[in-house]
């Protein structure tokens, strides 16, 4: 019994230490532990609607590296009984305009980084966007523990400086990729199908140009 809540045990340390964190900045979050388990819900994987909803994914043309993070992501909120899932990886820049339209993000077509199969929105499978501050400063926190530790550079839009947008995740470098993928097009360089030949492909390219 003590062998199988342990992550959960080890979470609940790791919040109250946050809490201190904040407390010692001068921000005095004293209810992340509150957030926590709020957050936290034990029946959710027997739910269909969440099991579905977090398998539906689609990994054609998103860097494999937002697909290694979002599945590591998954596990390590699993263990916390903590659901969530991915909203969104690609996009098309119809998809994006219409976003735009209706105020849900400042990013035109082409100017975002889903365009391109570079970002992955998560959300909750259970309370989708409907989650306070302290919550979504938790899977902040744990998706960025997550990267540190396999090394992806990835970027949490809770970071931005000048907007708030928690679920979202975006390779570092995102923008090489638009500028390898724009100077295909604008060329009429063919871009290889193969998801990983793809994104190897606008490496080389934008590689090759930068050394101009």
């Amino acid at each position: 019994m003590l062998q199988k809540l342990s992550p959960l045990l080890k979470f609940y340390r790791w919040v109250r230490f946050l809490d201190r964190i904040q407390h010692w900045k001068g921000l005095a979050h004293k209810n992340h532990s509150e957030a926590a388990l709020e957050l936290i819900d034990e029946k959710a994987h027997k739910n269909i609607h969440v099991v579905i909803s977090q398998s539906e994914n689609e990994y054609m043309w998103v860097h494999p590296q937002i697909v290694e993070f979002w599945k590591a992501m998954h596990r390590e909120c699993s263990q916390r009984k903590i659901p969530i899932k991915a909203f969104e990886f690609l996009r098309t820049r119809e998809r994006q305009d219409e976003l735009h339209s209706q105020g849900h993000t400042n990013a035109t077509a082409g100017k975002s980084p889903h365009q391109y199969g570079l970002a992955v929105d998560i959300i909750s499978a259970t309370k989708a966007w409907d989650l306070s501050k302290k919550q979504w400063e938790i899977i902040g926190e744990i998706g960025k523990e997550v990267a540190r530790k396999r090394n992806i550079k990835i970027t949490w839009g809770g970071d931005f400086e000048t907007i708030w947008d928690p679920a979202h995740w975006q390779i570092a470098d995102w923008k090489k990729y638009r500028f390898a993928y724009n100077h295909c097009v604008g060329n009429g360089i063919k871009i290889p199908e193969e998801t990983r030949l793809r994104f190897s492909f606008l490496e080389n390219v934008y590689e090759a140009n930068r050394s101009r």
